[in-house]
């Protein structure tokens, strides 16, 4: 196994931030869970291991006043990518009580966010042209900000902003700052940062061994012997929504891992399959393009095919298993 640390300069964080899935290097060498009769095993030695954090920036504002917030110089999200397929549009606004900025970066940067923590929850959803609002437009269930009240100084309160290209709250996170108010501030402009440039996210990881997968019909591949995620934390099988199938013309699992997070975006071929309820394990034949071209086969040569286990609407998009193909 070959460790790399990496502070992301084109960072793909894409499975689980929070209400927010990476640059890597892999060594397929042997493999665990060889195919059998009833196709291939993946267990934990097959799925990477990866270790992130954050660290999101603090805007210091005057406390008890409206705000404006204007997310336009967010150009690039937490993996670096543009944001010009994936404008920002919802806007969150979370109070936490009794909780350290380095408690609740941790847990973010795994993909936890625990909503029994939250003691007040704004959002709002806006128009993808959209790059300001005032602090108070966001809104609960019956009522609106009220900065006299939801915007005071404390020294055991947390304000974070969170700003997301998904109108579902918790999914697709692209930025985030905490806000700081000050009875001795007289600022009223919140300017988001671009997380990219900001380097909210640093990631790194340890990746398995390649999987032995068979290399005639039917492809099964059966994760059920999975315990853990990526973070390590116990998996959750509710979660596995999608498969994703790559190859990787004239590249090594080693180029791969380079820019794990962009294993979707880099495929030469990417084939999808729908993961429905718990199931565990699938004939990689049901996977196809989104033209519509099913999955024939492995018969190229001259690159490296590799599966990702998805959730479609987390708020980390990183997959929750990941593993290099060895047909054998």
């Amino acid at each position: 196994m070959t460790s790399i640390a990496h502070t992301p300069t084109c960072l793909r964080f894409a499975r689980r931030v929070a209400p927010a899935v990476l640059s890597l290097f892999l060594v397929a060498c042997g493999s665990s869970g060889g195919p059998s009769t009833n196709g291939a095993a993946m267990t934990d030695a097959n799925n990477y291991k990866a270790v992130s954090t954050m660290k999101i920036p603090t805007i210091q504002t005057k406390a008890m006043s409206d705000l404006t917030l204007d997310w336009s110089g967010i150009q690039k999200d937490l993996l670096c990518h543009s944001t010009d397929k994936s404008p920002i549009v919802n806007v969150t606004f979370a109070i936490f009580k009794n909780r350290t900025p380095e408690a609740l970066e941790s847990e973010l940067s795994v993909g936890i966010f625990n909503t029994a923590e939250v003691s007040k929850y704004f959002f709002l959803g806006v128009d993808a042209n959209t790059k300001t609002s005032m602090l108070t437009a966001l809104k609960a269930t019956n009522t609106h900000v009220d900065p006299a009240t939801d915007f005071v100084e404390s020294s055991s309160t947390l304000y974070l902003l969170i700003f997301a290209n998904s109108q579902t709250p918790g999914v697709g996170a692209e930025s985030m700052v905490f806000l700081q108010p000050s009875a001795t501030s007289s600022n009223t402009m919140v300017m988001a940062p671009d997380a990219c440039t900001s380097n909210i996210l640093s990631f790194s990881a340890t990746l398995g061994t390649g999987l032995d997968v068979p290399n005639t019909a039917p492809y099964t591949v059966d994760w059920s012997k999975l315990t853990k995620d990526g973070f390590g934390n116990p998996i959750d099988f509710t979660t596995i929504q999608q498969l994703d199938l790559g190859y990787y013309q004239g590249k090594t699992a080693s180029d791969l891992m380079m820019n794990f997070l962009d294993v979707q975006i880099d495929a030469t071929t990417l084939y999808l399959a729908d993961v429905p309820g718990q199931t565990k394990s699938i004939d990689l034949a049901m996977a196809k393009t989104t033209g519509g071209d099913a999955f024939p086969g492995f018969n190229q040569t001259g690159g490296v095919y590799a599966m990702a286990l998805m959730c479609k609407n987390c708020s980390v998009p990183a997959p929750i298993a990941f593993a290099v193909l060895q047909p054998k």
